[in-house]
């Protein structure tokens, strides 16, 4: 999957907006963060960046089942989150379908839409 593919699926199964806070002209990262917000009330309910040529996602979950989706290949505790909430899937690298990956995507949704 691309980058672009990942973000489209994200924005047609929520409410989310793309934005680009960590990217701002003079910042020095190497990573370039594709932040998905409710419209809402502007929360983070995914993070899409590419880090080691892997297209990743980060997001929330409940911590029972952020521990039992990373004993999945390609599931990692959230790379610069909170490790109990939030959780890196190497979108391209793990054993998850599609169907479960949306679906992780809409829990995360409902955890930050409130």
């Amino acid at each position: 999957m691309k980058e672009q593919e990942l973000i489209d699926i994200i924005i047609s199964e929520t409410d989310a907006y793309l934005s680009y806070p960590f990217n701002k002209p003079g910042t020095k990262s190497t990573i370039k963060w594709s932040i998905l917000k409710h419209h809402k009330n502007n929360k983070i309910l995914a993070m899409v960046y590419i880090k080691d040529d892997e297209l990743s996602l980060n997001v929330k979950l409940l911590p029972e089942h952020s521990e039992s989706l990373r004993t999945l290949k390609g599931v990692e505790p959230g790379y610069h989150m909170n490790k109990k909430y939030w959780t890196t899937i190497l979108i391209n690298n793990t054993e998850l379908t599609l169907k479960e990956i949306k679906n992780i995507i809409q829990e995360s949704n409902e955890l930050t839409k409130a």
